[in-house]
């Protein structure tokens, strides 16, 4: 191949590349629309990851928020400005504005995050996102680390929703030299007998997201069990390490923010966002508090306790 040839065909190749990006690296072109289910510190912190990072990409989008503060007009009235306004993308954080807005946006690419399953995105041609789950091997890995002594794992859970998560984990559990007593509860009401059943054989309960086990209502009741029987419970996030498990895996939330940038950029290049496999965190941190500890008679080691996220 001549050099002229090269030069004409890297030409052609810079010019293709830089016309299928210019509807997105204008400034002003591309209106990007972030609803927010509350204006927590984990939302607050994954928008202006967000922002910052596509702020960096060599071009300005016009942004506009919406904190929902879980109203359901909220929602309505921010889905049909969205609509009206003509958005280019769309970011949702948190459970209740990822459903609000995929129930009625079916043409605008939708990056959610701060939720907790893919559940929420799956089947859906137009979303991916960010799943604040840990793989269950990286759950067990710092179950290990944590509390190495431990040989039971005691878990809650229902099976209409987790049974495959806890066939998986089992086998997981195993391999690490660990046996784990899952307690089926399909009901509310089922809670109490299963937790009472785990007294005299779990060294620990290991936390699962779940519906109908761990929600507002059920969290008192685990946690004085807990207390009560002396078993580290194993909480979702520092919000239960704070009210009293013993500790919980975190997010860099900021860093979670800059992933859905990622995935948006990807989107602002070509990609649909249903071909987009949804993303795991990839930083992992962790909370403890330690009156639970002391309260247990558990010995931390103070390497551990120095590299926790937050100390309550």
């Amino acid at each position: 191949m001549t050099l002229c040839i090269r030069k004409i065909i890297f030409t052609l190749t810079a010019l293709l590349a830089s016309w299928m990006f210019v509807p997105f690296a204008q400034a002003g072109n591309l209106r990007i629309a972030v609803m927010v289910s509350n204006d927590s510190a984990p939302y607050r912190e994954t928008q202006a990851g967000f922002q910052e990072y596509l702020r960096r990409q060599d071009f300005q989008p016009e942004f506009y928020v919406y904190n929902l503060n879980s109203d359901v007009r909220e929602a309505e009235r921010a889905v049909r400005d969205i609509k009206k306004n003509s958005a280019g993308l769309l970011l949702t954080l948190g459970a209740f504005a990822t459903e609000a807005a995929l129930e009625k946006i079916k043409d605008i690419p939708v990056i959610a995050g701060l939720i907790l399953k893919t559940d929420k995105v799956n089947n859906k041609d137009n979303a991916t996102g960010v799943i604040l789950e840990f793989p269950l091997e990286i759950q067990f890995k710092m179950l290990r680390r944590i509390l190495p002594e431990i040989k039971t794992v005691g878990v809650i859970y229902n099976p209409g929703e987790n049974k495959d998560v806890i066939k998986t984990a089992s086998r997981i559990a195993q391999d690490m030299g660990l046996s784990l007593d899952a307690q089926e509860v399909n009901t509310p009401q089922d809670l109490p007998a299963a937790l009472e059943r785990l007294v005299n054989s779990a060294d620990v309960i290991w936390g699962v997201a779940d519906n109908i086990v761990l929600t507002s209502e059920t969290a008192k009741h685990i946690l004085l069990f807990s207390y009560r029987n002396r078993i580290p419970f194993i909480g979702l996030s520092s919000a239960w390490v704070k009210s009293g498990a013993f500790y919980s895996l975190d997010r860099d939330y900021t860093d979670i923010g800059v992933q859905c940038g990622e995935i948006a950029m990807k989107i602002l290049k070509g990609s649909t966002a249903g071909s987009i496999h949804p993303v795991l965190p990839r930083k992992v941190m962790y909370s403890l508090n330690l009156k639970t500890a002391k309260h247990m008679k558990i010995t931390i080691p103070e390497a551990i306790i120095k590299g926790a996220y937050q100390v309550y």
